[in-house]
């Protein structure tokens, strides 16, 4: 069986990972997506991806 990346939706460019789960986590990183639209924590694979924004106005 394949390991299932956690994929999370954030609004920033930077995101802060500690690995969930308290004391089970890691220790905080901040991790920063620069050029791209997507990050991966070295530390538990987790993935976080810049959500879309949509615009609500019409033009």
């Amino acid at each position: 069986m394949a390991n299932v990346t956690e994929i999370i939706e954030v609004d920033k460019t930077s995101v802060a990972c500690d690995g969930g789960g308290g004391p089970l986590g890691h220790p905080r990183v901040f991790l920063h997506m620069g050029e791209d639209d997507s990050v991966t924590c070295p530390y538990c694979s987790r993935h976080f991806v810049l959500r879309k924004q949509t615009s609500d106005h019409a033009a």
